[in-house]
């Protein structure tokens, strides 16, 4: 069973809001809503198309909120993977660093010039 993770980032949109959003965007599919802070909300997803997550995906970034995307059999394998994808602001590495630390290992140290 494949499993699609979105992890969406702003620092000014809540992350009711995202999560409002992503609510409404995935409805009619089996999800879950972690929400990590006021700025950062990760959304697992089971059984979907890909094309419905990257099309969320890019809907987000036109809206200028950050997104990341991945799949995996494990919620923490496509977790994983969204946070490769997800590019960073400075304003999220001096708020608060690496979103997952001891989970992906993976760093925050990306940014858009």
């Amino acid at each position: 069973m494949m499993i699609g993770c979105l992890i969406l980032y702003h620092k000014t949109v809540t992350s009711l809001t995202k999560s409002l959003l992503l609510r409404a965007v995935f409805h009619e599919e089996d999800f879950e809503i972690e929400i990590l802070d006021e700025s950062t909300v990760v959304l697992y997803v089971w059984n979907v198309e890909r094309r419905h997550v990257w099309q969320a995906a890019l809907d987000f970034e036109l809206a200028s909120v950050h997104a990341g995307y991945g799949f995996g059999n494990y919620k923490w394998e496509a977790e994983e993977r969204a946070h490769a994808v997800l590019v960073y602001s400075q304003g999220y590495q001096q708020h608060s660093g690496d979103i997952c630390g001891s989970l992906t290992g993976l760093s925050t140290k990306s940014t858009i010039e």
